[in-house]
């Protein structure tokens, strides 16, 4: 059969366009496999992770501030300190004296120049020989003390109420025979505290007091120095909740990690495995480390997940942040704007405090650049954080360096980081230096 020679064109013609397209595919292809980002993978490690704001405290008075270099020397791992102020022989005075003012200066330098995080509680008794000074007093030496801590706010944990009763421990006093006497207190430390500062008071009963006084609780926690110690926990569930509806509650409508305080008994409620379970409900984030000795030497003789349990308090003790995946552009060096994404996750007994910011950081020859990542925890286990960002490194010194990501995590505004206040991750295989945990490297 012979065949038309326009046939033969029309057949050339289709293999030819067939083969065209085929290259363009190939060519699109070849393009968006050089475009496509690369994502990277990490794993949580199983090490013990030391951050600011949380962990096992030891409590020290601010007469004695200098005594804080003895402690740490001894106990050089030691990274938070329950600071009380005793106000006792101001209770008379309208004002605090300029003295006692710098008294709780000297102590806040101390602890910032040892990189310590701080646990503050002021009150007027710390002897067990409690008595209230006038409502207005206290309200005029809370403004005072505030104003203090406001300068010293990088390294505060946080705030307990304190004040009322003795120990600061809202007992023993005229002042909680009316619920306005306490929220006034509350409100106080409020208005004067910078916001980035949390609160605590001493029963979840005060939280819900403060939400129907008008108060926002966001920043507001619980100091309970009867934890694990009996049915109640020495009274701090009690009335319309009792110790699983509080529980509960907490765990639903908690919104801060400053939670924590001291088990003075063991008791049925200090086994390991109700320990981490509470743990985890109460978002606890500090431990007093000397009181009891009973309870944390029964903790150790107990195990959990593989752990002794005293190590597996205070290895989830607070947050525990890990990267789990990191999304990148190909070829950072070359590129004049970065896109960045990561997955970041929470083992912590607590969540993440909504006020840290996450920044992404590049490094390249010894330089570095930092952008705010826009994103937040979803809830309490992860959050997705992500950037798009101009590269200052583009060109020569990138393709000579290579380009180095990390992430640092801080309280602080950006211009205002404090490196000893930054977050480091619970990960395998990254670098910690300067505060910026460094994830990668492209070269």
């Amino acid at each position: 059969m012979l065949v038309k020679r326009s046939d033969t064109k029309s057949r050339r013609r289709r293999i030819w366009t067939t083969a065209f397209i085929l290259i363009l595919t190939a060519g699109a292809f070849v393009l968006k496999k050089y475009n496509a980002g690369l994502s990277y993978t990490y794993t949580e490690s199983r090490d013990m992770v030391e951050n600011p704001y949380q962990g096992s405290y030891f409590q020290w008075s601010t007469k004695d501030a200098e005594g804080i270099y003895d402690v740490i020397s001894r106990n050089p791992g030691c990274r938070l300190v329950l600071l009380t102020y005793n106000l006792d022989d101001e209770r008379d005075r309208k004002a605090i004296r300029e003295d006692k003012l710098k008294e709780l200066s000297r102590a806040l330098n101390i602890a910032e120049d040892l990189g310590l995080s701080v646990i503050f509680r002021g009150a007027y008794d710390f002897a067990g020989e409690y008595k209230d000074p006038e409502f207005e007093i206290m309200l005029a030496h809370i403004r005072q003390t505030g104003t203090v801590l406001n300068m010293h706010k990088s390294c505060l944990a946080g705030v307990q109420a304190g004040m009322i009763g003795a120990f600061g421990e809202w007992t023993q006093s005229r002042y909680m025979e009316e619920k306005k006497y306490r929220m006034e207190v509350v409100e106080a430390w409020m208005e004067v505290l910078d916001p980035v500062v949390p609160i605590s008071v001493r029963r979840q009963k005060f939280i819900r007091e403060a939400e129907e006084w008008g108060l926002e609780t966001d920043r507001i926690g619980v100091y309970n120095d009867g934890l694990f110690s009996s049915d109640s926990d020495l009274g701090t569930y009690r009335e319309d909740y009792d110790r699983k509806d509080d529980l509960a509650w907490t765990s639903k409508n908690m919104k801060v990690p400053f939670n924590g305080g001291e088990m003075p008994f063991v008791s049925e409620f200090t086994q390991i495995d109700n320990v981490v379970k509470e743990a985890r409900q109460l978002n606890l984030s500090y431990l007093n480390q000397e009181y009891n000795h009973e309870v944390w030497e029964l903790w150790e003789k107990q195990r959990y997940e593989g752990m002794a349990g005293d190590e597996y308090v205070k290895m989830y003790l607070g947050c525990r942040p890990w990267v789990k995946t990191v999304k990148t552009d190909r070829h950072l060096q070359q590129r004049d704007t970065v896109s960045i994404k990561i997955d970041l996750r929470n083992s912590g007994f607590a969540m993440m405090s909504p006020e840290y910011h996450v920044y992404v950081v590049l490094k390249c020859g010894g330089k570095t650049a930092r952008a705010e990542a826009e994103g937040a925890m979803e809830n309490k286990e992860r959050g997705t954080f992500s950037v798009k960002a101009s590269n200052p490194f583009a060109g020569a010194d990138a393709e000579k360096y290579g380009i180095s990501v990390g992430i640092q995590i801080s309280r602080d505004k950006e211009d205002e980081i404090e490196e000893s206040y930054c977050l480091r991750l619970a990960n395998k295989g990254t670098i910690y230096e300067d505060g910026v945990n460094y994830l990668l490297t492209q070269r």
